[in-house]
């Protein structure tokens, strides 16, 4: 066996972009489903009821609009959908809480597993998936029951599933460590992966699951540093030896190997977003070996599993012999543009999107690399490519395919920050066009943290002091207006980090598992991020960073960070409070919870003020007048953004 068993001692890599091994023919039938199959014969009724109302919620996510729809209509609509889709919600909890979390695996009759695993068959499809998270839920189950049964077959074949199912719900940045289920995603595919050593005693399709582990085991491993790419190639030396194994090849003749082998390839294609940031022509010449031999073999590809026929696939090979020095930037940009160009504007499927969104963020890319005489051949075309992207994600369809949407927004986002163009009102376009609802919040935040601020400068201008270096109760009132465009903006693009949450933002259909949840939180840190790649470091990145930090720095999170830095606390104290006031008061379109009255709020600022909240802003409570006029504001606020927002899809 050669040492195959201790295969995994190097780490494990997400497979961001190019999903999984080739599943095996078996298993594939066996999960396949399409996102219009209407009816589930045979499953518990329980479970088709639940996929549709997870349908029906996705439909109510945008209202019905006709032009020159009433205001007053478009508002009863939006908050028609968000009643219909809180009722839908709490049905699908119930039936949650019965069919699978009130129950154990040691309770589990053979019939209740087998109906359980066909109701995760159907929840689960890779990019294209009806809900990722019930899915893990029931094959983690499934693991329990397994290895209560001691089955050592199901045991492999639910340590797969749980792997990938988890993998699908992980969210990451390659810039730094953020990876909240890595640990747990490289578990699943390490202990399936160690049944290497017992390989020979199973059957076929139990064989294909342990290879499936084995090539997965290169998931959620960092690659934005020379060291990571080589503990990456040291994982993937070691998975190829097996796939390309005579033995092996030899001994089960009908696994696809030669597929195997090809994903792997284009797996390794996931290191040049590690090229775009480093010239290192170690990596370069292993990248360009897979390039080669993808361009080789894709032809043998054209029919089989569509995850093989990767969406970057058509200039891999220019990108790849780019950064090996082997052709200029130019030949890079021709391909890519030649590729967007013909992608089709209504094709709203993964390979769609990723054609028409996620394309265009490499674009901006090598663009950007172009020597400065060259660019201007490209202007004309580039700003034709921009406008189609935007009409493109007005009209995508919202949350059929969340983490590709959400994975597209989030390229294309960070891709224009590292170019020269205007950035910030793109990003808000693309927020826009990702989730509406994120962007009224985002709005509304904006108009509040401002009021807030207008009104401190007026009543208690001292608790402004040190913001954006204003270190007099003078100086803060002689740039006043500057100080209120700074808090608006701040509460513009506070959430700006949920473009890479979107799958869960979006989802009005449950509540979150934990797991997501801690997926969530991290969107703090992403805007951080991402708002520190343009320039924005000293002021709108840290509102983003802590607008979930208690304002005695003791409770919510990101967890561990050092305190807000003085020039902006106090804008983002202001932003805090306006966060929490609108996202529990909103009574048109909030529908995962009941919106509270305003005075039950103002009661639970009191209450944590000192703590949670500024005593500066909260005690602005104090005042009668300012708690008409706030909820004056508050309300036509409301109005005017929903109308504002939604009035756009008309």
């Amino acid at each position: 066996m050669g040492g195959i068993d201790n295969i995994f001692d190097s780490g494990y890599n997400e497979t961001r972009y190019y999903g999984n091994l080739l599943k095996f023919e078996k298993t594939t039938q066996a999960n396949d489903f399409s996102t219009t199959e209407r009816g589930l014969p045979g499953m518990d009724e329980r479970y088709t009821r639940y996929i549709e109302n997870l349908r029906r919620v996705r439909a109510l996510v945008r209202p019905e609009t006709h032009a020159g729809m009433k205001a007053a209509d478009l508002l009863e609509e939006i908050k028609q959908n968000a009643a219909e889709s809180y009722t839908l919600m709490q049905q699908s909890n119930a039936i949650l809480d019965e069919v699978i979390f009130s129950r154990r695996a040691e309770n589990l009759t053979e019939e209740e597993a087998a109906g359980l695993s066909e109701f995760a068959g159907k929840l689960f499809h890779y990019a294209n998936s009806e809900d990722c998270g019930i899915a893990y839920k029931i094959h983690a189950l499934l693991l329990d029951y397994a290895r209560l049964k001691q089955d050592d077959r199901a045991i492999i074949r639910e340590l797969y599933w749980a792997g990938v199912t988890m993998h699908y719900m992980n969210v990451r940045s390659d810039d730094s460590s953020i990876n909240p289920l890595g640990k747990q995603v490289r578990g699943y595919f390490q202990e399936g992966a160690s049944y290497m050593a017992r390989y020979e005693g199973f059957d076929l399709e139990t064989k294909s699951y342990i290879i499936r582990c084995l090539g997965n085991s290169r998931m959620a491993m960092s690659r934005h540093s020379h060291a990571d790419c080589e503990a990456y190639m040291e994982v993937f030396d070691k998975a190829m030896g097996v796939i390309r194994s005579p033995y092996y090849r030899k001994l089960d003749p009908s696994i696809p190997w030669d597929k195997f082998e090809y994903a792997m390839h284009a797996d390794r294609m996931t290191l040049l977003a590690y090229l775009r940031d480093f010239k290192d022509p170690e990596i370069a010449e292993k990248v360009l070996e897979s390039a080669e031999y993808i361009h080789r073999e894709q032809a043998k590809n054209q029919t089989d599993d569509e995850r093989l026929q990767n969406w970057r696939l058509g200039y891999f090979y220019a990108m790849a012999r780019y950064h090996a020095g082997r052709c200029p930037v130019r030949e890079v940009v021709d391909v890519l543009l030649e590729a967007i160009e013909k992608a089709d504007p209504k094709d709203y499927s993964p390979t769609g999107i990723n054609n028409n969104l996620t394309s265009l963020s490499s674009l901006f890319y090598y663009e950007a690399a172009l020597p400065p005489e060259e660019k201007p051949q490209y202007a004309c075309r580039l700003e034709k490519m921009f406008s189609k992207s935007v009409s493109y994600l007005n009209d995508l369809p919202v949350n059929q395919y969340p983490r590709v949407a959400s994975n597209a927004v989030r390229e294309l986002v960070e891709m224009q920050a590292g170019a020269e163009r205007p950035y910030r009102k793109n990003m808000l376009v693309y927020m826009l066009a990702a989730h509406k609802p994120t962007y009224v919040h985002s709005l509304m935040v904006a108009n509040l943290t401002r009021f807030f601020v207008r009104r401190l400068l007026w009543k208690k201008p001292e608790a402004m002091v040190g913001t954006m270096g204003y270190d007099t109760v003078e100086a803060v009132r002689q740039h006043a207006e500057e100080l209120c465009v700074m808090a608006y903006e701040c509460g513009v693009y506070h959430d700006i980090g949920k473009s890479m949450v979107t799958m869960y933002v979006g989802n009005n259909s449950r509540r979150l598992l934990d797991e997501e949840f801690v997926c969530v939180q991290w969107h703090a840190a992403f805007g951080y991020e991402l708002l520190c790649k343009i320039g924005h470091e000293g002021d709108l990145a840290l509102a983003a960073l802590y607008h979930h930090t208690y304002y005695d720095g003791q409770g919510g999170y990101p967890k561990d960070q050092p305190p807000c830095p003085k020039n902006m606390k106090p804008i983002v104290d202001a932003l805090t409070v306006a966060d929490s006031l609108d996202a529990a008061t909103d009574n048109i379109g909030r529908c995962y919870t009941a919106a509270k009255p305003l005075e039950k709020l103002i009661e639970e600022l009191r209450a944590q003020k000192g703590s949670r909240y500024a005593p500066a802003v909260v005690e602005l409570f104090d005042d009668p007048d300012f708690c008409t006029e706030f909820r004056r504001k508050l309300y036509e606020s409301r109005q005017s953004v929903y109308l504002e927002v939604y009035r756009e899809t008309i």
